[in-house]
């Protein structure tokens, strides 16, 4: 099984060594501005790919291992999730990402400032939703709606001199008196980095038995076409400065 870069063609880079015998020497040098894709057709079967969650500090290798038995295939795993920047798209580990987001906001203290606020879902008595869950939203948002004849509001009340708020969103004073229902809720600055991060854990896999159609796919992608620079079908001809007395 070749390695991700093997399947890459070629291009005849003019040799810059001080070595050269001829103004017409060059170099083969991978052309790493080809990309693989899966086609599109293979995107369209949803039995092709089942959703896979990245555990602990696993890398694209390491699930590939898992996935195909062979960690070189790891360019599957971000071909079919379209990754391209590992570092940013690839869910890091806990040492990674402490040293992230302590770079990002520079302080512990800053990381509990509040980042967003969201709501939780809020189902009336007719269990219909009323208020969507994960609406980013201001700290004051209110919705109101009518239950057994009354306005019910539902506000981004602060807590910190309220007592208790039960499953229904019922919110207490300290006397035990209801206040007003709230279904909107701080995240933090490390919440919602974290939420980020966890994020970027699920992702779909190609199946074991759609994988020779990729690899074949790879290989007729990464083919050259007749073109002026032809040279074969793994190799290109690149512009020579030296051949046209630049």
């Amino acid at each position: 099984m070749q390695g991700y870069f093997s399947y890459f063609p070629n291009l005849a880079y003019v040799s810059r060594t001080t070595d050269r015998t001829s103004n017409d020497e060059f170099i083969p040098v991978k052309n790493i501005f080809r990309r693989p894709k899966l086609r599109d057709d293979l995107k369209n079967v949803v039995t092709a790919f089942e959703d896979y969650v990245i555990t602990g500090d696993d890398r694209p290798e390491q699930v590939a291992e898992r996935v195909y038995g062979d960690p070189r295939y790891d360019w599957v795993i971000l071909t079919t999730n379209n990754i391209i920047k590992v570092r940013d798209q690839w869910p890091l580990s806990a040492n990674d990402f402490q040293n992230y987001i302590l770079a990002k906001y520079g302080t512990e203290e800053r990381l509990t400032e509040v980042h967003h606020y969201v709501t939780e879902l809020l189902i009336d008595e007719s269990f219909r939703a009323v208020v969507p869950e994960g609406l980013i939203v201001d700290s004051n948002f209110e919705s109101r709606y009518l239950e057994d004849g009354s306005e019910i509001t539902y506000s981004g009340t602060d807590l910190p001199n309220l007592s208790s708020v039960d499953n229904a969103g019922t919110v207490r004073d300290a006397s035990g008196n209801v206040v007003s229902h709230t279904n909107v809720f701080s995240v933090s600055n490390y919440e919602y980095e974290e939420n980020e991060n966890e994020a970027k854990r699920r992702i779909k896999v190609l199946q074991p038995q759609y994988l020779d159609v990729a690899v074949s796919d790879m290989r007729k992608i990464m083919k050259y076409s007749k073109s002026s620079q032809f040279i074969n079908n793994k190799l290109k001809g690149t512009y020579n400065p030296r051949l046209s007395g630049q």
